[in-house]
């Protein structure tokens, strides 16, 4: 070690967070190049290279100290979490979702928590079913006609679809659309590197959808109102408009904007990324497919699909919680940290991020036998491998900024499984033994083509 390296050990045992594993990268820009080329592959590599714990750097997020295990996912969802901050962690979503509860910290986000918890009470999620399985009976309708469709790009469709009928409360297919058009745009608009709100420039091109999209919301609350129906709608914008707390508190126009936006994003984004991955698996695996078949037949017969059939599928559940394990719907979770946090011996300074990597804690092999592999059965009894250390298992997060919506996404994920197996067969390409395992499957996804064929009618 040398005379520098020897000063920087901290008094009190501690190395400095610049003693980690892995490197900074080059003068100013650090490692962002490499991060921008190989985005997740960036990291599987470091993590190979440099094991649970590295040092990163880059223009966009300055040093950081990239974690992964399940004692990493402790520190940041408990142990350290009032020393770590999700607004400043998630950032870059500003553009998107200004000031929701995910852009929140401390007292400001349990409020805002606590008064967005009714819109996803089991009692409001039942709520949404019809309108889920209507728009999804209608997405797939031709799908065994079309040939080979582009499985992201009908997924995200068919889920943005849901979010702005379950969130808006839209009905006209026009309106749909519109608002759909407007919200791709926005989207889109977040990896533009010029933040300058002009025509000129995609962030700009993106912030004039945003407004198109808070007029639009800003109208249906009005023509509501005006009709003297707004007490009465159970979509989540008239929910979020009529929730009041026990101490009076409510959200302002400006807040639930910036709510539904939020909702917008993380409603379908996760939803049809995770979808299109565990088709993938399934579509590569016809012995899971039928065993899913038959646990339908057993439990539904042949009645319609309903939300109680959806709580009697243990090897739903089990695929569900496999593709998330395999395919989490962010690979990264972000924070920031406000003061001097210890781990693994090295004091993280204030002012780093932190980031903890769902995608590398669920593949290790301490926890999850042939990691590599799709194979449901590793969460149902007796093997349960998820339970064997605490935060194992952590595509949705965890701990108080836990997805909110996680309930309704796995239940619209059930819908669309179910009626697929009900009425379609399907293969998908490129197979597993071409591609597997996957290590950057948000930017392999848009390969992925599937071939669906209609089954016949017993």
């Amino acid at each position: 070690m040398s005379a520098e390296q020897k000063f920087m050990v901290m008094n009190n045992n501690l190395k400095s967070a610049d003693l980690m594993p892995g490197s900074y990268g080059l003068p100013i820009i650090g490692e962002l190049i490499s991060f921008l080329t190989k985005r997740e592959e960036f990291y599987w590599q470091k993590h190979q290279a440099n094991g649970n714990i590295f040092k990163s750097s880059s223009l966009i997020f300055g040093k950081t100290a990239c974690l992964a295990g399940p004692d990493a996912n402790r520190l940041v969802f408990k142990d350290a979490a009032d020393k770590l901050s999700s607004r400043l962690g998630n950032k870059l979503l500003e553009p998107i979702s200004a000031d929701s509860v995910l852009l929140k910290d401390g007292e400001a986000h349990r409020t805002n928590r606590k008064l967005i918890l009714p819109v996803f009470h089991q009692q409001a999620i039942a709520g949404y079913f019809d309108t889920i399985q209507s728009v999804v009976t209608e997405a797939i309708a031709d799908w065994g006609e079309r040939g080979t469709i582009d499985l992201s790009a009908e997924l995200h469709k068919l889920t943005l679809t849901v979010v702005v009928k379950i969130f808006l409360g839209s009905e006209s297919t026009a309106e749909v659309q519109q608002v759909s058009e407007w919200f791709n745009t926005l989207v889109d608009s977040v990896s533009g590197v010029i933040r300058w709100d002009s025509p000129l420039t995609s962030y700009g091109r993106g912030q004039a959808a945003r407004r198109k999209i808070a007029d639009y919301i800003l109208q249906v609350i009005a023509e509501r109102a005006a009709r003297g129906d707004l007490d009465r709608s159970t979509d989540v914008l008239s929910l979020l408009v009529n929730t009041i707390d026990e101490d009076g508190n409510k959200f302002t126009e400006t807040q639930i904007i910036d709510q539904v936006m939020a909702f917008l994003f993380a409603g379908h984004d996760t939803t049809s990324t995770l979808m299109s991955w565990l088709l993938f698996e399934l579509g590569n695996s016809p012995a899971w497919r039928q065993r899913l078949r038959d646990e339908q037949q057993q439990v539904m017969g042949t009645e319609p699909i309903s939300m109680t059939h959806l709580r009697q599928l243990p090897d739903m559940t089990n695929v569900i919680k496999e593709g998330e394990r395999l395919y989490p719907p962010a690979f990264l979770i972000a924070r920031v940290a406000l003061a001097d946090i210890e781990y693994a011996g090295y004091l993280i300074p204030a002012g780093w991020f932190i980031f903890i990597s769902p995608m590398l804690t669920h593949r290790l092999p301490e926890i999850y036998q042939n990691p590599d592999t799709f194979d449901p059965d590793r969460f149902a009894p007796p093997r349960e491998e998820d339970k064997k250390y605490p935060y194992s298992l952590i595509g949705f997060g965890g701990g108080a900024h836990i997805c909110i919506g996680v309930e309704l996404a796995q239940m619209e994920m059930k819908i669309i499984l179910s009626t697929l197996l009900q009425k379609y067969d399907w293969t998908v390409t490129p197979t597993t033994a071409e591609i597997a395992p996957v290590r950057r499957p948000f930017t392999m996804q848009k390969r992925l083509k599937a071939t669906l064929v209609p089954l016949r009618s017993p």
